[in-house]
């Protein structure tokens, strides 16, 4: 590696004197560590100190001792430590604290989270898809996710077919769709998770229905998933799989304060 012959990953302002630190996520669960280290000091890069964190999983902050060597630690972004590819990117400034209304991220590994200011539809269904979800996460836990947070949800759909530890939610305004993309990269049941718009081909991967289990937990339904919905929303008489019942408005909090209703999912 040869930081020489490369563009800088390094902002033109980037202070001279550091820090010189970057973040590494997706690490292998059994990764010690040494082995964090080792991966840095077999390019011979020499690492100052390693702390790997509970909250999200599978992240760790690295030091480096200087401007040169955090140059070159950056260019080992995508290449495999044990079993899996991990990213490593520059320690932002922030990391570990602030964040938006209604979420914790003073937690040490929590990135600082940033309102949302891309486009968006004008019109339904304002739908995103959310991924790195933890294995234990229920439809309901997802609903709830996001409605302790100001977002209206009109729909919870998960598990997403083809596609483990993600979901789709809908949500009633675009006001709402706003704020569940400024949760991009919040730490939800101690993982970081991706939120993006959905796309066309995810929500009728979603509309064909998944397979397995779809557990609503203690508070919704569980087993089989009914058919015979239209572009993925029911009408008053549908039936269908999953979504608040149309006697129902989806819950607000001018109606129920700080006391979380019931979502009443309806069972797949």
């Amino acid at each position: 590696i040869d930081p020489l012959q490369r563009t800088s990953a390094l902002p033109a302002d980037f202070p001279e004197d550091g820090p010189f630190s970057v973040r590494m996520s997706s690490i292998d669960k059994t990764a010690t560590d040494e082995d964090i280290s080792t991966y840095f000091e077999d390019n011979s890069i020499t690492v100052k100190g390693v702390e790997q964190f509970d909250v999200p999983r599978h992240t760790a902050r690295i030091d480096f001792h200087d401007k040169a060597s955090l140059e070159q630690a950056l260019q080992l972004s995508g290449r495999p430590l044990l079993r899996r590819k991990v990213k490593v990117e520059l320690w932002g400034e922030g990391d570990g604290g602030g964040g938006a209304v209604g979420v914790t991220t003073s937690m040490a590994g929590a990135r600082p989270l940033k309102p949302f200011e891309g486009a968006l539809p004008e019109e339904g269904p304002f739908k995103i898809i959310i991924r790195g979800l933890d294995k234990s996460v229920t439809r309901d836990d997802l609903g709830y996710f996001f409605w302790d947070r100001e977002c209206q949800v009109k729909d919870v759909d998960f598990p997403v077919k083809n596609e483990r530890h993600a979901g789709i939610v809908e949500f009633k305004d675009v006001d709402s769709l706003r704020s569940a993309m400024g949760l991009n990269r919040a730490v939800f049941k101690g993982r970081e998770v991706s939120i993006d718009l959905c796309t066309g081909k995810e929500g009728r991967q979603a509309n064909q229905g998944g397979g397995g289990n779809r557990s609503g937990g203690s508070k919704g339904g569980g087993g089989g998933r009914g058919r015979g919905r239209s572009g993925g929303i029911d009408h008053d008489h549908g039936g269908g799989g999953g979504h608040f019942r149309a006697e129902r408005e989806p819950p607000s909090r001018a109606e129920f304060g700080s006391e979380r209703p019931r979502l009443q999912l309806q069972p797949r």
